[in-house]
């Protein structure tokens, strides 16, 4: 049996109304956290696009995936060049996992800084849960570091 969890059609008709609003800016300050991300299906081939959360760290884009089931994060495992739409603009940008468990902290660390109000979303705990349950948290996402191309 398969990890990937089934999306209702209902589901996937709100994320593609969501992509079209992403597109055209027309979500307001949603836009400064949520991008849409176009990748290369790993076995037909074909372009998907899917909303997404994203923080900025330097001139990077870091993304989260819950145990590393979506197909966006399957595909851009196979295929690492992405299209990113952010506030509008299409970018193109390449993928990579980040597995450095030190970055990982780094980075765990600024979303609990700076992304107090949506880590309990995030992450499935609160920021006040224990040390053993914020370790937990961390390892069952998987991270994603965007990389701009010119």
């Amino acid at each position: 049996m398969s990890n990937v969890r089934n999306i209702s059609g209902f589901a996937k008709a709100m994320m593609g109304f969501q992509a079209f609003m992403l597109r055209r800016n027309w979500m307001g300050g949603m836009s400064n956290f949520v991008m849409v991300i176009t990748t290369t299906g790993r076995k037909s081939g074909k372009q998907f696009s899917t909303p997404i959360g994203y923080i900025r760290d330097g001139e990077t884009l870091i993304s989260l995936n819950p145990g590393g089931v979506s197909n966006w994060y399957k595909n851009l495992l196979a295929h690492p060049e992405v299209t990113l739409n952010i506030k509008g603009q299409d970018y193109r940008a390449c993928a990579e996992r980040i597995s450095d468990q030190a970055e990982k902290e780094r980075l765990f660390e600024i979303y609990k800084r700076d992304h107090a109000q949506v880590f309990p979303r995030l992450f499935g705990v609160p920021l006040s849960a224990p040390a053993a349950e914020l370790a937990q948290a961390l390892a069952s996402r998987e991270m994603v570091r965007f990389k701009l191309l010119v």
